[in-house]
């Protein structure tokens, strides 16, 4: 199949509102429960190639975020996906550019995240430098996030997801 049939097929029709339809869980109780301490240096970044020399060189947490922008409304956001990585930021945001460029191999929802919405799309990151339990702290994340883009959660998530789905 041609890429553009494959991406066609991937991606809603934008004039349609069924294509872009979204889960989101808002649960205080994931929230309450979200116990990591330590500051997060939030860094929001234009998902656009020219901004990768921006992006920080140590590894950490990252999410993508949907910012319409519209009435200057400063915190209209839709926390989208959630991920991390041992590596620096800033190569973790250049693969994003490669996944959608390889539209045979990348990962559907994220695809569709990265072409539909790229005129609103930001990337945000937080640089963590002791690594050892970045993991634990994405788990954590996600936990209160619950980022509809993501395919993976904690268990306890995943479960509470099926039993409601």
């Amino acid at each position: 199949m041609p890429v553009n049939d494959l991406l066609n097929d991937l991606l809603p029709d934008p004039n349609k509102p069924g294509g872009h339809d979204y889960t989101f869980f808002l649960w205080p109780r994931q929230w309450t429960n979200y116990n990591l301490s330590g500051p997060f240096n939030w860094e929001i970044h234009p998902f656009e190639q020219n901004e990768a020399d921006e992006i920080p060189i140590e590894p950490g947490i990252y999410s993508f975020i949907i910012q319409p922008g519209i009435a200057d409304h400063p915190h209209c956001s839709y926390l989208m996906y959630l991920g991390m990585t041992k590596r620096p930021l800033r190569e973790r945001f250049k693969e994003y550019f490669r996944e959608k460029r390889d539209v045979e191999r990348g990962r559907p929802k994220i695809l569709k995240l990265l072409h539909v919405y790229q005129d609103y799309l930001h990337f945000c990151c937080s640089a963590i430098a002791e690594t050892e339990h970045i993991k634990d702290i994405e788990d954590e994340l996600l936990k209160a996030f619950i980022p509809p883009c993501n395919d993976e959660y904690p268990a306890e998530i995943s479960r509470a997801i099926k039993a409601f789905s």
